[in-house]
Parts: structure tokens; C-alpha cells; sequence
């Protein structure tokens, strides 16, 4: 946390909390949300939207290893930050449109696993080796802190689990960090 090292801490923390905060909160309550709004095939939505997700695991691999990791990063971020804040707008309309709740479930199910999985994999490559387990051991760390808030936050009845509330959690912080 200290000279040059701050910002770089804290630009990680921040996307690692917010990762935490869709991967426990968002994608936790997805299934009941989807409930709520009539869909009683919730299940075969969610495994649809990762089964069109899944071949984009390769794309991440290639872009990874070929164009740049903070490229990478910074681009699943941004793009499920901007799936989040879609349902953010569109908030319990999302059930008059199938095709448009697809778009939006397939981002956040198969973008926040690859943002988490490559931000261990970039948290290890950009601190200096004297500090790069502490770096890591952070940014695994803030993820897991960003699940045990939301899971607070809802346990306490500060945020109502809805699927608009839950996605406006998750997508600030991942904004946040994008910019």
C-alpha cells in the first residue's frame, strides 16, 4: 500500500471486490430473482446462458495470452459492468424480453468467472516479486471480502436481493475499476 504500489492496490481491490460482489450476490440470487419475475424454468435459462457463454472461455484464453492481460481485464470488466447496469434499466421489464435477459445473464454467469480467474493470474504478474504473494494473496483476498459484504448487506436489509439492486452493486465497483 505504499509509494508506487497504492494506486495499483487499489484499483485491484476495487475490481476484486466488485467481482466478489457478482460472483456472491448477483449470480447467489439470480435463480430466485428469476422466480420472482414468473420464470419457473430458471434453471434451463441459467444453464442455457452459460452453455452460449462457455465457447467464450477460448477467447479469453487467446486474448490473454496474445493480446495483453490488462486488456483483457479491463475489457470483461467493462463489459459486465455494462450487462449489470442493463439490468439495472431494465429491471423487472427484463421479462417481457427473452432474447435481450439472455444477452444480459450470459456476461455476468461467464464474464465475472473469467474477470475473477484473470485477475488472480494479472494480480500475480504485476507486483514486484519481494511483494507479489501479498499482491495476490490481496486480490483473492477483496474478492471473497466483496461475497461476505453483499451476503451482509442483504442479511442486515440494507439491499433488497432484486435483480436491478443486486446488479447496481456489483457494476459500480466494477466500473469503478475499469476507469
Amino acid at each position: 500500500l505504499r509509494g508506487e504500489l497504492f494506486w495499483l492496490t487499489a484499483i485491484v481491490g476495487i475490481l476484486a471486490l466488485g467481482s466478489g460482489l457478482v460472483l456472491f450476490g448477483f449470480n447467489l440470487w439470480i435463480p430466485s430473482n428469476l422466480r420472482k419475475l414468473g420464470y419457473t424454468d430458471a434453471d434451463v435459462i441459467l444453464r442455457n446462458a452459460a452453455l452460449i457463454g462457455f465457447p467464450l472461455n477460448f477467447l479469453i484464453a487467446w486474448m490473454y495470452g496474445f493480446w495483453s492481460s490488462k486488456k483483457t481485464i479491463i475489457l470483461l470488466s467493462a463489459l459486465t459492468a455494462a450487462a449489470l447496469f442493463g439490468f439495472v434499466l431494465a429491471g423487472n421489464a427484463i421479462v417481457q424480453n427473452r432474447a435481450l435477459l439472455y444477452l444480459l445473464l450470459v456476461v455476468p454467469i461467464w464474464g465475472i468467472s473469467s474477470v475473477v480467474a484473470v485477475l488472480s493470474v494479472y494480480a500475480a504478474e504485476i507486483y514486484p516479486t519481494r511483494v507479489r504473494s501479498r499482491g495476490s494473496g490481496f486480490a483473492a483476498g477483496a474478492s471473497k471480502a466483496g461475497g461476505v459484504a453483499i451476503i451482509g448487506l442483504v442479511a442486515f436489509g440494507i439491499a433488497a436481493p432484486s435483480i436491478a439492486t443486486v446488479a447496481l452493486i456489483g457494476a459500480i465497483p466494477l466500473a469503478i475499476a475499469v476507469v
